[in-house]
């Protein structure tokens, strides 16, 4: 087996002289290989390559060679018909061998190495490929351009420098890809538009796949891709809240409490679980908005856990809420009966007062109490029954008009009075008509179950004397 088949095993295809074929079979190696830690699989891949391809150019050309010297003989065929001017007896010359044909015992075999380059032992060192110029320059030029891109824009320029014709040699991509991680590695901030259209372009969130890259930059690119799997895996919910938040950061510098409340964890979190994908996906803007962010959620911190605190203590558990909701009732109603009490003892000095008929034009019977000129309270007999109480209510009872009063509620109010304080003793009066004349109507209205007329004990048919 010669050197040219064992290139073309070393690429992982038959001998072809396809260059889209063999480029593409270079390409899927190169992937493979981190040049960086790998260093000498990568230079026995570069020369397989190049064995390859200078193979492929030296069969064109022999292939062309032999086109050309098929076309004379045919030309001198021609001329050969046309003007027979051969002298007699002069010797045939032997038909041209091709110098392709494979059946001389002299042409090249078409798989040997090429004749200009001597065979490439594998253990002595192979320089790096180098560029020309031009692609040097158009490599500086495109990385400028990516590094510079307008929001939108990435996916555009990237396609445009890879259609560049100064990098149409798939060494010039291995090199732009490798620029573009490098790029992405040292300054991440904002750029999530071209590493994913980068991640797309050259396939590094395929499986296993080995990004064109050095070593720092491979294993960041793979944890960027780990964490962006991470972020996608979440619920819907939890993702829509994080691109809240990651706008917000974006528009507002100085945030308010609630936006800091509802916000400044959720980046928080995203910055310390996802921080290689957070630093992608967070623009420059908000990454200088950040530390307010923070300092902001450092200040009212305190607050939220006292916050925290008391509704652990009163509705951590069922029991601690439904004691909660108990003792509010409770102090609910007792500042309501207190707060009625007030109203009832504002209201109660400002009651006008019962007034009793003016005069004395109406004759009353013997034992009837004298109409007095001055109005009179029939509501101020009020609360406990004690001995002060009574003895102003019997007074009351026996020297006001009150019985002459048009307030039948008020009459019934003293009259009842009155009764309680006879029945517990406190009524000076032994036999006391009047008061005998008003329990009796109370009885007979009862027992006729008509209302209580009071006026009726002014009458001397009552009894009264």
């Amino acid at each position: 087996m010669n050197a040219v088949t064992d290139a073309f095993e070393h690429l992982g295809i038959a001998p072809t002289r396809d260059l889209k074929t063999i480029k593409r079979a270079y390409a899927a190696s190169l992937k493979a290989i981190d040049q960086a830690s790998e260093r000498e699989a990568f230079e026995r891949l570069r020369q397989a390559y190049e064995q390859v391809l200078a193979w492929t150019a030296r069969v064109e050309d022999d292939d062309e060679e032999e086109e050309e010297d098929e076309e004379e003989d045919n030309e001198d065929e021609r001329e050969d018909g046309q003007a027979d001017h051969s002298e007699p007896g002069a010797p045939e010359a032997p038909p041209p061998t091709p110098p392709g044909d494979p059946s001389r015992l002299d042409a090249p075999s078409p798989f040997a190495p090429p004749s200009a380059r001597p065979p490439v032992s594998h253990l002595s060192p192979v320089p790096a490929p180098q560029h020309s110029d031009d692609a040097r320059q158009a490599l500086r030029h495109w990385t400028d351009r990516l590094r510079d891109a307008a929001p939108g824009t990435a996916a555009a320029v990237l396609e445009a420098a890879l259609a560049d014709p100064r990098l149409l040699h798939l060494d010039s991509h291995a090199q732009l890809e490798a620029r573009i991680a490098g790029l992405l590695h040292e300054n991440p901030i904002g750029r999530a538009e071209l590493f994913d259209t980068a991640a797309r372009r050259f396939q590094w969130t395929d499986r296993n796949a080995r990004p064109i890259a050095s070593t720092a930059a491979a294993h960041w690119i793979s944890r960027v891709v780990n964490q962006g799997l991470q972020w996608h895996a979440q619920a819907p919910a939890a993702i829509e809240l994080q691109r809240q938040a990651l706008d917000m950061a974006m528009r507002v510098a100085s945030p308010q409490p609630e936006q800091t409340r509802r916000f400044a964890d959720v980046l928080q979190n995203m910055a310390t679980d996802l921080p290689d994908w957070f630093a992608l996906h967070l623009g420059a803007q908000g990454h200088a908005h950040l530390p307010t962010w923070q300092a902001s959620q450092a200040r009212l911190a305190p607050q939220w856990a006292r916050q925290a605190g008391r509704k652990e203590r009163y509705f951590g558990t069922r029991r601690k809420a439904v004691n909660t909701l108990v003792g509010g009732i409770f102090v609910l109603v007792l500042v309501t009966a207190v707060l009625l009490g007030v109203m009832n003892r504002l209201l109660g000095s400002h009651t006008p007062p019962a007034t009793a008929a003016a005069g004395n034009s109406h004759k009353v019977g013997a034992g009837a109490p004298p109409a007095t000129p001055e109005p009179v309270l029939a509501y101020e007999f009020t609360g406990a029954v004690t001995r002060d109480s009574c003895e102003s209510a019997e007074e009351f009872v026996h020297e006001s008009n009150w019985l002459q009063i048009e307030d039948n509620d008020a009459v019934a109010l003293l009259a009842t009075r009155a009764m309680r304080c006879q029945d517990k003793g406190l009524w000076s009066r032994k036999d006391d008509t009047l008061m005998a004349c008003l329990r009796a109507e109370r009885a007979a209205a009862l027992g006729a179950g008509r209302p209580e007329d009071a006026k009726r004990c002014l009458k001397p048919e009552a009894g009264v004397r």
